[in-house]
């Protein structure tokens, strides 16, 4: 591998990385589940909830690849645009909730610990399985972020771009979820108040930045 290639590369895992912080960050049902089941179980939930978000995320990858990887070229040369305004429009609107969600965090933070205690599940990889499955924001988010973020991947490496975007995808929802667990096992809670809300406005920056480059790239044919 040149260089230049393993720079590319590392860059489509940071950006994979990153977007994938896009919808992790924002509290939502998983979240939720994951920090009521550590309080019952411990710090293990976190990754064990995330193999089963996984388990539904890595088939409808695959299926993309497999199904469409001989039409992926003709099916991005003629929507690339769109898919790039699209995502790009996708990312800052999903940036400007998670400033807003950084801002109500500590105000509202005793209601949202209160509302996490209501999710029970026996098994922290199932949760994660039916709380991916029947999100309503799942498929509007790989529709509007992850389908572009994928297609850039397959337009800088092919088949290896859609590899390591994905994989920074993945290690997106492990690193985060496995700090939240083991954070609020330990009883440190470091992901709350300021911290939690500048770690948010840090990564709704960079999205943002992202979103502006995919709406251009999209909109002119630049970059």
């Amino acid at each position: 591998m040149s260089p230049s290639s393993f720079i590319i590369g590392i860059s489509l895992v940071g950006i994979g990385f990153l977007t994938g912080l896009s919808g992790a960050l924002i509290p939502g049902p998983l979240f939720a589940f994951v920090i009521s089941d550590t309080l019952k179980k411990g710090a293990l939930s976190g990754p064990l909830a995330i193999i089963g978000h996984i388990s539904v995320e890595f088939p409808l990858i695959v299926a993309l690849v497999v199904l469409g990887l001989e039409l992926m070229k003709a099916y991005f040369s003629q929507f690339e645009p769109l898919i790039y305004a699209t995502g790009g429009f996708a990312l800052i609107l999903i940036s400007l909730f998670i400033i807003k969600g950084a801002a109500e965090l500590r105000s509202g933070e005793d209601e949202i610990r209160g509302e996490m205690r209501v999710a029970k599940y026996n098994s922290s990889i199932l949760a994660g399985f039916l709380l991916t499955a029947f999100n309503p924001s799942f498929i509007p988010w790989w529709m509007g972020i992850g389908f572009p973020v994928l297609f850039n991947g397959f337009e800088q490496m092919a088949l290896m771009g859609i590899f390591l975007v994905t994989l920074g995808h993945f290690l997106s929802d492990f690193a985060w979820y496995s700090f939240v667990s083991f954070s609020f096992a330990k009883g440190k809670n470091f992901f709350v108040g300021k911290r939690y809300e500048l770690t948010m406005l840090v990564i709704a920056f960079f999205l943002i930045a992202l979103g502006v480059l995919f709406f251009l790239k999209g909109a002119t044919g630049y970059f």
